[in-house]
């Protein structure tokens, strides 16, 4: 969906930073398991031979070595990935290091088994298979690194280090055709690797965004694509809840900052479930007051009677609010809400670089001054006529005829018997 791939270009320029942290991360992750990986195979190899041969210096020698050379640069590449800024190179330098190592170890165990050591009964093609397998473990290990190009890179490094290895060995053609033919399917397998991460992690995260705006019911239908939020505007039929928090600058002089925040972020987070319970939309928060869209961009609802269920809900929400509040020597809150229903230009406004779903009209003034008049006429809630009567309630009962701001005709306005 158009709406969808705004998000997935915003979505990557913005975590850029993150991916790139990620990514260090992921190397110092891969450099710890190429440490104890290779740790435990020059030590398997000390111990096989120390077994068989007795104390050889020369065989406790080249695994000692192989074992400083590793550490040292084991230790090299946690430095590059944990300190400073952003390496790209490290992932290339990386992999390089992995399968020139395994080639070293290739002309280790050949040197040994020359000279007449523990290696000298090993079957040629055992050999080949367990140095092989490595390459391709290895291969595998790129799934975890960012990018195609970083697997590509890996996979042709392995299928390089696989010939020479099997060319040096005069192996049979048809058995090198064939291990070459599992190095590129090893690669293909930490490509798909990759691409699952990367799409579950990206889709996860674009729907925890998706949430935070709009109720789970219509999260998945905007995901499968049951409903389409188009780039520009429509008509449609709506109704726009405003609440404000009443004497919110005295609250604001009266406690500290960090506590106004903790209030507010409790606040939010209650009057958020009764929206997303009755299918609306928090199209945003201004300072202390929500805003909320009942009727886009999903139709199909009456969102009079969803506006309205959502204010009770609210207002009861407040109710237990104030109690935990209370419990804690937190101030108390005092809302007012204004309801009211038409019609209104939904879309996405904006840039091309961010854009904002988003509701436009009279309609949305409209509310905005009538729950500007709930604390005038000692109510907490307050519709208008028009969504009085779309709602279909027969528990609203008509409170005044009010003169709103910027309006030459009155409005009638209804609350709760």
């Amino acid at each position: 969906m158009k709406w969808l791939k705004h998000i997935d270009d915003s979505f990557d320029a913005l975590l850029t930073d993150y991916y790139q942290q990620r990514e260090m991360e992921m190397e110092n992750h891969i450099n710890k398991i190429r440490f104890f990986g290779l740790m435990a195979l020059f030590l398997l190899e000390l111990l096989v031979g120390t077994l068989s041969q007795g104390l050889d210096l020369i065989l406790i020698s080249v695994d000692l070595g192989s074992m400083v050379i590793t550490a040292a640069w084991c230790w090299l590449v946690r430095h590059w990935a944990t300190k400073g800024s952003y390496k790209p190179w490290l992932k290339y330098v990386s992999i390089l290091f992995d399968y020139v190592i395994i080639l070293g170890i290739t002309l280790e165990m050949e040197y040994l088994a020359e000279i007449g050591h523990f290696l000298r009964d090993l079957h040629q093609t055992q050999f080949e298979l367990m140095l092989i397998s490595a390459l391709i473990l290895f291969n595998v290990m790129s799934a975890f690194r960012q990018g195609r190009v970083i697997i590509y890179f890996s996979t042709l490094c392995c299928l390089a280090a696989t010939t020479l290895i099997l060319e040096h060995s005069q192996t049979d053609r048809t058995i090198e055709i064939h291990e070459q033919i599992i190095v590129l399917f090893s690669g293909l397998l930490a490509w798909s690797i990759s691409h699952y991460i990367t799409n579950t992690y990206t889709r996860l995260r674009h729907r925890e965004r998706l949430l935070r705006y709009l109720p789970e019911k219509l999260v998945s239908a905007v995901e499968t694509g049951a409903v389409d939020i188009e780039p520009g505007g429509e008509r449609r039929e709506v109704s726009i809840l405003m609440a404000d928090i009443r004497n919110f600058t005295t609250l604001c002089e009266r406690n500290e900052p960090e506590v106004v925040t903790r209030i507010l972020n409790r606040y939010f987070s209650a009057m958020s479930n009764p929206i997303f319970k009755h299918d609306g939309m928090i199209d945003k928060f201004i300072g202390d007051a929500i805003m909320a869209v009942f009727g886009a961009p999903q139709a199909g609802m009456n969102s009079a009677q969803c506006a309205i269920d959502a204010a009770k809900g609210m207002l009861e929400e407040l109710i237990e609010l104030n109690k935990q509040f209370a419990e804690q020597g937190l101030p108390q809150l005092e809302i007012g809400i204004g309801i009211h229903s038409g019609e209104a230009i939904a879309g996405n406004v904006g840039s091309l670089s961010c854009m904002d779903y988003t509701v436009i009209g009279d309609t949305v003034n409209v509310a905005a001054r009538i729950e500007s008049k709930t604390k005038e006429l000692g109510q907490v809630l307050l519709v208008s006529e028009d969504t009085a009567e779309k709602s279909e309630m027969s528990d609203l009962a008509w409170v005044a005829d009010v003169k709103l701001k910027g309006r030459d005709k009155t409005v009638n306005v209804y609350s709760f018997l």
